[in-house]
């Protein structure tokens, strides 16, 4: 939509620069005040063909001619794109783009997705299901019209280079708490992770490693979380050759159990909170929330299945494993 502004916006920019100078060109050259030289600037850029204030001077006939052709050229050109602007609907595309930058720029503690292939398709659609807040970012304009045409007033996205700062800003990542970088080389996605830490260096960033190699540059580059999809894979192909017995733990929450809409979470206990200086069983979560206390974070390291006598801290964080709501309940009775 930006360069669609500028088709409009520079030739009328030019337009305006060439009125200004046929102006002073009659004020200086044929001494008319201002109001005759806006007069015969406008006769002759529009070519309407009415007569001349006053004879004009041979200098006057060739700086007329030159102005003619000069702003003959930016007018017809403007006047096209603005009557394409208005009758091919990309003014309504413009405004519906201007809503969509508003509600991008009052987020906060959303999430940012740094590529639409199907990696990227595969995030959106899990956090629509969870109902998140997120921007999609990506340079392939036909790839995020084909997402439009899905999700429509559900996407917000970001059409651009990932590795800039300006489309980062434009995706409001200052705000955002988590980014994830799924582009298509391991060089795009450590110099967006460079890029990103950058411009806000509290925000998460989990990256996609496409070679085994490019882990350690990757962390070093500032990435949080490094994720790579063939060790993945030979880890599960590796467990189900040797531990056929042993149903695995990831397929247990795929999409062919019958357990829907269970989601693990990592819940703050703040300041304040009822929770603080209680041990796991005064605290009664499973009771009060119906949630799974999977693990306890204590002194910066997780510990799986804690002992119901440990007792909570202020700034710990809980893994739970639960429904959307049974989760913000557990917010809620952290947060006050």
């Amino acid at each position: 939509m930006k360069s669609e502004m500028k088709k409009i916006l520079i030739p009328g920019v030019i337009l305006s620069l060439i009125f200004f100078i046929g102006i002073f060109g009659y004020i200086y050259i044929e001494n008319y005040n201002v109001i005759d030289a806006f007069y015969m600037t406008s006769i002759t850029l529009s070519t309407v063909g009415f007569g001349e204030v006053q004879a004009l001077s041979p200098q006057g006939k060739v700086f007329t001619s030159i102005l003619i052709f000069s702003g003959i050229t930016v007018v017809v050109y403007t006047l096209g794109n603005i009557t394409k602007f208005f009758i091919e609907g990309e003014l309504k595309s413009y405004l519906r783009w201007r809503k969509m930058d508003k509600k991008i720029a009052k987020l906060k503690d959303h999430y940012i997705v740094c590529g639409a292939g199907r990696t990227g398709i595969k995030i959106i659609n899990d956090f629509l299901k969870k109902d998140l807040n997120f921007v999609v970012v990506d340079n392939d304009e036909k790839g995020i019209e084909k997402l439009k045409e899905i999700y429509r007033e559900k996407l917000l996205y970001v059409i651009g280079d990932a590795t800039k700062d300006e489309t980062l800003l434009q995706a409001n990542v200052k705000s955002a708490k988590v980014l994830i970088s799924v582009l298509s080389t391991d060089a795009d996605n450590l110099f967006l992770t460079l890029t990103t830490k950058d411009l806000n260096g509290k925000i998460q960033v989990i990256t996609r490693a496409v070679d085994a190699s490019s882990e350690k540059k990757l962390k070093r580059g500032g990435a949080d979380f490094i994720i790579s999809p063939f060790e993945i894979a030979a880890d599960r192909i590796i467990a189900t050759a040797t531990q056929t017995n042993l149903i695995s733990f990831v397929d247990v929450f795929s999409k062919k159990s019958k357990i829907e809409g269970l989601t693990f979470e990592l819940v703050e206990i703040k300041k304040g909170s009822q929770l603080v200086e209680t041990t796991l069983m005064e605290a009664k979560i499973p009771t009060k929330t119906n949630l799974i206390v999977i693990g306890h974070e204590v002194d910066g390291i997780m510990k799986i299945n804690p002992m119901s006598h440990e007792l909570l801290k202020e700034n710990e964080k809980l893994l739970v494993l639960g429904t959307k709501d049974q989760i913000k309940k557990l917010i809620e009775i952290a947060s006050n």
